[in-house]
């Protein structure tokens, strides 16, 4: 009886193979000749599941994506609306190793898709996502009246987003000064000044 290879379960082998070199060594050391000796395949066995590294990369990103978001889903909330939004930020932001990891193949992956139509549709995708989330915490502080009512939310949807990709890139280029505390102080001191206009008018 011929032997019967689940795909699916294969591919998220070579996901997992793929991620641990990339904690490991990073991830210019995932090249397809690299991933597949840890899944325990050949290169030609692991371009019948990925034909190139784009594709393998695109994979990863949404293996990882979904570990993200079930990681998100069993977040315990605060119900006091300043810190929630505080907690929802910080969530977004490299404040662990594990995160530090996706947020540099979030950055290789954005790179590459400037150039690479196979991966410009799931970047935008990625994108969409953060506009998301930074709009339900401003939703989230408007709901409990400590935004002022004359506030942009489209505009401060974006700024928000800036500052949460600034912050992304600065803590992975220079770690020393952008620590996870002073990540976390910067992010508090954004959301005062948002909801101290409130209290001027």
């Amino acid at each position: 009886m011929p032997k019967i290879v689940d795909h699916e379960q294969k591919r998220k082998l070579i996901a997992e193979s793929a991620w641990s070199i990339i904690e490991a060594k990073g991830i210019e050391h995932a090249s397809i000749r690299a991933v597949a000796a840890a899944a325990g395949l050949s290169p030609g066995a692991l371009r019948h599941y990925f034909s190139t590294q784009d594709e393998l990369l695109l994979f990863i990103v949404d293996y990882y994506l979904t570990r993200g978001v079930d990681r998100a889903e069993g977040l315990e909330i605060s119900r006091i609306p300043m810190k929630a939004a505080k907690e929802v930020i910080l969530e977004l932001l490299p404040m662990d190793t594990e995160k530090r990891t996706a947020v540099g193949v979030w950055w290789v992956f954005a790179i590459r898709s400037l150039t690479s139509s196979a991966l410009q549709i799931k970047k935008d995708e990625l994108t969409d996502g953060l506009h998301y989330l930074t709009k339900s915490v401003l939703d989230l502080l408007t709901g409990a009246k400590l935004l002022p009512s004359s506030i942009d939310i489209e505009l401060e949807t974006l700024r928000l987003a800036a500052v949460v990709e600034g912050l992304t890139i600065l803590a992975l280029l220079r770690p020393e000064i952008y620590a996870p505390e002073t990540v976390e102080r910067i992010v508090a001191c954004h959301l005062r000044e948002l909801c101290m206009r409130a209290m001027n008018e």
